[in-house]
Formats: C-alpha cells, structure tokens, sequence
C-alpha cells in the first residue's frame, strides 16, 4: 500500500479513536452532572428537614412521610411510588424515578431526582425534581461534541481524499509522460507533494485544537507528567495543573463533608499561611477588574484549627464577595489580627457599602442582590456554615467610613 494511503488510513484510524474517546468522556461529564444534580437535591431536603415548616420550591415537589409511613406531598396527595418508598427504607440520600413515576407526580415525563433528609423526628422528606434540563444540556454537549468530531471528520477525510486523488492522477500522468518531459514532472509532482503534506498537516491541526478544549487539559496532565520530566518548567506546569486538579477535589469533598454535617479532622494551621493562600487564589480576578489586593498581618505567629481546605475557600469566598463590590480602582484590604483566644480575618471594601436588612439577610442560602447569571446567594452562606463548622462567628456589616467589612472569628490553636 502506498505511503500516502497508509497515512490516510492512519488519519481515520486517529479520528474515530478520538472520537470514541470524546464520545466515551461526555458521557462521563453528563454522569457527573446527573449526580450534581442529586447532591443539590440532597442539600436542599436537608434544608426542608431542618425547617420547622415545609416551603414550596420552585419547580420541585416536596414529599413527607406521615407517622403511619405513608408518603404526601404539601397538598396532603397520597405518593405511590415504590423506587421512593425503598431508598427511605435503606437510608439512602438520594433516588432516581423513571419516566412514568415523574409524570405520575405531575412532572415533566423525563428521568427525575429525589434527595431525601431526615427530620428530627426521624420522618422522612423527598425533594423530588424533574433532570430535564440536565439531561437537555448533556444532549446538547453531546451534539455540539458530535458535530465538531463530524467536523474535523470531513476535513480530514476531505484531505485525505484529495490527497489520494492527487496521487492516482500523478501516477497516471507519469505512466503518459515521455522521455524529454519526465524531469519536468518530476519536478511539478515534488510540488505537488509538498502542498499535500501541508494540507495534511493542517487537518491534523485542526483536529487537535478541535479535541483539546473538550476533555484533554485536567484529564491529561497527570498522563503529560512522566514525558516532561527532563522539562523543569514543563513539569511544574503540568504538576500545578493535577494540584489544581486534586485541590478542586478536595474542596468538593470537604463541602460534601460539611453539608453531612460530619467532623473531619482537625489541625493546627498557621493563619498567615492561609491569607497567602487565599490571596494567590483571587489574585487574578483582582488585577482583572483592576481593582487592589492589601494585607495586614499580625505581629507573630497566629495559629487555628480546623479542616485547612475550608478555610482557605471562606477567605477566598470573602475576598471575592468584595472584590465584586468594589469598581475599578478601589481597593479591598485582608487583615489578620488576634485578641486573646481568639483570631480575625477581615475583609474590608470600598464599595458602595451594604444595606442594614441585606446584612441580615446576607447569610441566608440563596440570597442575593446581584442580576441574575452574577451570584448564586451561597458563598457567604459557606462562609457562615464553615464558621460555625469550626466553633467560629462570620459577621458582615456597613462600615462608618463607606464600603463593607466582613469578619471572620475563630478559636486561637496553641
């Protein structure tokens, strides 16, 4: 077989294996959606058990059980529904309803969620949601990845094609060529060559940038590390990618940890360690939208305790918070100070200062006064949540001179 073809067999061979390994991550990312999605709805049963009514949600049913063990929603409606009825019995935090069982409920006849808590008095309450639009966005990505793989399928193959009739046609004029014109078209043939190695390459280019934004930056870095070794500046930059990597990880953790309400453990950190952290975390959202980074620290060591990940995410959760209520050219000062046995990280601004009622209200999970697609209304909910988690206080209010300071107290660690 001819060199060329074998190259265009290999380009095939390369795009559907690339496909197939795209294909193969989207839907692992459209798993790890599905399964966001029911820890969200686990979260918010919890907030339904813990409250002392049963408030409506917004395009969800909330499902008691009654003492006598039977199921209703808020409307008193009696809930049959048996995948429901076993994932109480065994405990289980959250559970999947086919089609039939959602439409049966009343909602959208597509797979839905339920996250499930227990009240103080042991009864059980489902929040029972419809994945519609999880699935619809993983179907989407799903299309938009089908078609990009489509795309760079028929550039390849268009290539590749022309490639190989290039090449039947030159050797079919070759056969026709005479004696006195065979170095001439040796020549135009050379030529030839070399503008199908480009268009080769530039197919091959195309369908490298196509696949590396969908999946190959966290997912391969630890794969990059091993043959960048002799690389000291590569290999910092493929490790710091899987510490990132890592990191995320273990802030999903310590938040899933902290929403169970379970301890995790406890060690003495020194608390300019983490302003450092916290402020090389946000640094470049900072210079971004120009606005400047101060911090103060206390003379000495200061030393807390408690779970170093969390920490770290409410100074940067804090530091955020200001820095989205401050404008261009106004700056935002973290200071560290330590009265007694106890230490405290505030976070002043120079914004147009927080209102009195939204200070009272800042800390409620979903609260928020920024437009819509700016802000969740859950990161100072974190912050107050991890301080109370390290036996602390999280207090945000109106300072006299203008703008918002934001203070975190926590226990001094020996």
């Amino acid at each position: 077989m001819p060199t060329r073809a074998l190259l265009f067999v290999a380009m095939i061979a390369v795009v559907v294996l690339t496909a197939i390994a795209l294909y193969l991550d989207a839907r692992r990312e459209g798993a790890a959606s599905l399964a966001d999605f029911a820890h969200d709805q686990a979260a918010l049963a919890d907030a339904v058990a813990a409250s002392s009514t049963t408030p409506p949600i917004d395009g969800a049913i909330v499902v008691t059980q009654r003492e006598d063990g039977a199921l209703v929603t808020r409307d008193g409606v009696v809930v049959d529904s048996p995948p429901l009825r076993e994932a109480i019995a065994r405990g289980a935090r959250t559970a999947r309803l086919a089609r039939p069982e959602a439409a049966a409920l009343g909602l959208p006849e597509r797979t839905a969620v339920a996250g499930i808590a227990r009240r103080a008095d042991g009864r059980a309450v489902a929040v029972v949601a419809s994945a519609l639009r999880v699935r619809d966005r993983e179907f989407r990505a799903r299309d938009r990845l089908l078609f990009g793989i489509a795309f760079v399928a028929l550039v390849a193959f268009g290539f590749g094609g022309v490639a190989l009739r290039v090449q039947r046609k030159e050797h079919e004029l070759a056969r026709e060529l005479d004696v006195q014109r065979a170095e001439k078209r040796g020549e135009e043939r050379l030529a030839r060559a070399d503008k199908l190695a480009t268009m080769g390459a530039f197919a091959t280019g195309i369908a490298h940038e196509i696949a590396t934004p969908l999946g190959v930056i966290a997912a391969r870095a630890e794969m990059l590390t091993p043959r960048v070794a002799t690389d000291e500046r590569a290999a910092r930059a493929a490790q710091a990618i899987t510490d990132q990597v890592e990191k995320i990880r273990g802030i999903v953790e310590s938040f899933l940890i902290l929403a169970r309400g379970e301890q995790t453990q406890r060690v003495p950190i020194d608390a300019r360690d983490l302003v450092d952290s916290a402020r090389s975390m946000v640094e470049h959202r900072f210079a971004s939208a120009g606005v400047g980074l101060d911090v103060e620290l206390a003379d000495g060591a200061v030393r807390v305790s408690g779970e170093r990940r969390l920490l770290e995410q409410a100074l940067v959760n804090l530091l955020l918070n200001a820095e989205g209520a401050s404008k261009s050219g106004q700056r935002v000062k973290l200071s560290l100070g330590a009265e007694g046995d106890r230490v405290a990280f505030a976070v002043t601004d120079d914004g147009a200062g927080i209102a009195p009622e939204v200070a009272a209200r800042a800390t409620e999970p979903f609260f928020t006064t920024k437009p819509a697609g700016r802000g969740t209304g859950l990161g100072l909910a974190i912050v107050n949540e991890i301080a109370k988690h390290h036996h602390g206080r999280f207090t945000i209010a109106p300072r006299a001179s203008g703008g918002t300071e934001a203070r975190l107290e926590l226990e001094k660690s020996p």
